[in-house]
C-alpha cells in the first residue's frame, strides 16, 4: 500500500494571515466598511469561505448578500493570492524530502481551490503535491472526510498509512473521521479545540520527522 500524506494549507504549509486579510478588507471596502486587523481575522479563518464572510461581516449595519460576498472575496484574493504570503521553514525542503521518499502528497483545503490554486503555483510547490482539493470542487468541507477517503481511495492508501498534516480541529477531526493518523501543527494560527491529534509539531520540519520515523 501506498504512504499518502494530507496537508492542510493556510497556517501548515504557508503563512497567509496578511493576504486572507486583504481580501477580505477589500470586500469589506465595497460594502462601505472599515477594515478588520489580520489578528481578527485570522481567528475567523478554517471553515471555509462562507464562513470566513458571514464573521467577517457580522458588525454590518445592513444585510449583505452572503454569496455575493465571498464571491467578491475570492475574486480579490485571486487577484493577488500571494500577498505577503510564505511558505513555512522547511517547507520546500520538507515536501521534496516526502516525494524522495515515494509519499504521495497532497492538499486539502477549505479555502477555494480557485486561489489555492494559484498560491500552490506561484509558492513553487505545485511539483510536489500530487492533488490539491479546495473548496469549491464539490466535496464538503472539512472535517467531513469525503475528499480524504477519495484520496486513500485513488492512491490506495490504507488508513494506517494515511496521515493529515494540519494546524486546525477540522483537521484533526478530518483524520479521525477518514480513520487515518493526525499531527497537529502548534505554529499554525488555528486551533486545535477538543480535538485529540496523533502527534503535535512544533514546525514543518518536525512534522516531516515525524511521518519519516512512524511510515
Amino acid at each position: 500500500m501506498n504512504k499518502l500524506v494530507v496537508f492542510d494549507l493556510d497556517g501548515t504549509l504557508i503563512n497567509s494571515v496578511y493576504g486572507i486579510a486583504q481580501a477580505v478588507n477589500r470586500t469589506r471596502h465595497d460594502y462601505a466598511l472599515e477594515p478588520l486587523s489580520p489578528e481578527l481575522i485570522t481567528t475567523f479563518v478554517g471553515d471555509g469561505a462562507y464562513k470566513l464572510m458571514e464573521r467577517s461581516l457580522a458588525d454590518a449595519d445592513k444585510a449583505v448578500p452572503l454569496e455575493e460576498a465571498v464571491q467578491k472575496m475570492t475574486q480579490h484574493y485571486a487577484d493577488d493570492p500571494t500577498y505577503e504570503t510564505r511558505l513555512y521553514a522547511g517547507t520546500a525542503a520538507g515536501l521534496a524530502e516526502l516525494k524522495k521518499d515515494h509519499w504521495i502528497v497532497c492538499i486539502i483545503s477549505n479555502k477555494p481551490a480557485l486561489v489555492g490554486q494559484k498560491i500552490i503555483k506561484e509558492l513553487n510547490i505545485a511539483p510536489w503535491i500530487d492533488e490539491n482539493i479546495g473548496g469549491g470542487m464539490g466535496y464538503p468541507l472539512k472535517p467531513q472526510p469525503d475528499a480524504l477517503l477519495y484520496l486513500m481511495q485513488k492512491y490506495h492508501a490504507a488508513p494506517g498509512n494515511t496521515w493529515v498534516v494540519g494546524d486546525n480541529h477540522t483537521d484533526i477531526f478530518l483524520a479521525a473521521n477518514g480513520g487515518a493518523r493526525s499531527i497537529f501543527c502548534t505554529y499554525g494560527f488555528g486551533h486545535k479545540a477538543a480535538s485529540a491529534s496523533s502527534f503535535d509539531a512544533a514546525s514543518f520540519a518536525e512534522a516531516v520527522e515525524i511521518l519519516q520515523a512512524n511510515q
